[in-house]
This record gives C-alpha cells, structure tokens and sequence, in this order.
C-alpha cells in the first residue's frame, strides 16, 4: 500500500489557523462596528491592514479591493503555514527523504 507523499504540519496548521480565526473576528468586528455606527464610512477597516502587508501595498491601485485583501491575507496564511513547519516531503516507503534507513 503507497503511503502518502505530503505530510502535513501540525505547527503550521497552528499558525495559519490562529492568523485566520484572527482575521475573521476582526472582520467580523468591523461589520459589527459599521452596523452600528451609520457615519462609519470604513474607517474601522483599518485595523485589517497589518493583515494584509506587504501585498496590499505592493498592488496597483487598480486591483485594490474586497477581493484582493482576502487574497493578501490567505497568502499570508500560507506563507505562515510554510514558515512554522509546512509540508514535508517523503519517499514511498515513509522515511523522511535524506535521512538514514539503518
């Protein structure tokens, strides 16, 4: 039977999850805010911001939006996913690739 060849990163998932269920409180608390506040004209959107760094800024102008944020900060998530573990690559027979079968 072939084993698989990704092993996924418990640390990763830590990490990637906690920045996500970060953002969607925060956003969720900035849908909160708006719906409460009816002169709120999306000023409380900036806390997403350290969120989405550095991709927001590094976009044209253009393509800036709903979108795009969502995209940064998935990005971000993987990024943090790779950085706290991410995948790690065996051969068939499960032994972590360069290690030492004996």
């Amino acid at each position: 039977m072939l084993k698989p060849v990704f092993k996924l990163s418990p640390g990763g998932f830590t990490a990637a999850g906690l920045f996500l269920l970060l953002a969607t409180a925060l956003f969720a608390w900035i849908f909160f805010v708006a719906s409460k506040n009816p002169a709120d004209s999306g000023e409380s959107g900036i806390i997403m911001l350290p969120l989405m760094m550095p991709w927001i800024m590094i976009m044209p102008e253009s393509w800036v939006g709903p979108l795009a944020a969502l995209g940064s900060i998935l990005l971000n998530a993987l990024i943090l996913y790779f950085l706290f573990g991410g995948f790690r690559i065996t051969n068939r027979s499960g032994q972590p690739s360069g290690s030492n079968p004996d």
